[in-house]
């Protein structure tokens, strides 16, 4: 799906801290579910069809929990600022949480990362990402946007099946065939069929290098990944650049030397003290 540019962000926090005093003790830790839980739909809402932020009753909803239950969680979350109310009265997750979360990642990645993905996008003229594989899924954690009009939609903080992504196959290319065929089956709408088309796609994007989605994703979109590596070899992340199939697909050679000579400079960076930016006549 791609749509006109809503700069509206959600992002998941992952390991949300008790307090120091409360004990590891069963009930702690289903407590602790209780409230990921809550953040958890706060951060999947979809702003089109939540546009002034989940009311209790939605949380409750999605939930499948008690109004009464649902309002004090919510209460003790907005109390601590994880998360914040509208105007309108609805809850979103809250920019301290989003701050704790990036301070919990990998900041080296996101910082090196952030300023080559902006210039990505700045030369294709594409919508640009940087995900990472989270629970067998591809977490967007930093998107660069074409200052189009019509572009890929920005899923910063949303999650997505890895096969159903470029990035996807990148950040699965060094899996063996068996893992990557069972980690399909077991995910959203993963036929065996479909867990084989995916798999032949991984392993043609090991040979070419890079990935291609051809609106397998949405039928109107076409994404391009590549992996990126740390420096011993592991991949560690994945760019990709997405966008309307009938601007992507006339183009795509031309994208993907564009993509891997971004992931080639990040990977260059992430291996030395090389600032952030650096161009590849630079490093």
């Amino acid at each position: 799906m791609y749509r006109r540019d809503p700069s509206i962000y959600s992002y998941r926090y992952q390991g949300f801290g008790m307090a120091s005093e409360q004990k590891n003790t069963p009930a702690a830790r289903s407590g602790a579910s209780r409230v990921m839980a809550v953040l958890d739909a706060l951060a999947s809402a979809d702003p089109a069809v939540f546009p002034d932020g989940m009311s209790v009753a939605d949380v409750a909803r999605v939930l499948g929990r008690e109004k009464s239950v649902v309002s004090r969680q919510l209460k003790s979350l907005l109390e601590t600022g994880m998360v914040a109310r509208r105007p309108s009265m609805g809850y979103e997750l809250s920019w301290r949480l989003f701050a704790l979360a990036v301070r919990a990642g990998d900041q080296r990645l996101t910082t090196l990362a952030a300023p080559l993905l902006l210039r990505l996008a700045e030369t294709v003229r594409e919508r640009t990402y940087l995900s990472v594989l989270s629970d067998g899924e591809v977490l967007t954690v930093l998107s660069e946007g074409s200052r189009r009009s019509i572009e890929a939609v920005n899923w910063v903080g949303r999650t997505i099946p890895a096969h159903r992504s470029s990035s996807g196959m990148a950040l699965l290319m060094d899996y063996d065939d068996e893992h990557i065929l069972d980690l399909v089956r077991r995910g959203e709408g993963g036929s065996e069929r479909e867990a084989k088309a995916f798999l032949a796609h991984v392993q043609t994007a090991r040979r070419r290098g890079y990935t291609i989605a051809d609106r397998s994703f949405d039928p109107e979109l076409v994404g391009i990944g590549a992996p990126v590596r740390d420096f011993t070899g592991r991949i560690k992340a994945a760019v990709n650049i997405s966008g309307p199939a009938f601007r992507i697909e006339p183009h795509i050679q031309s994208l993907a030397g564009h993509l891997l000579a971004t992931t080639r400079v990040l990977q260059s960076s992430l291996g030395s003290d090389v600032r952030p930016g650096a161009g590849p006549g630079e490093l």
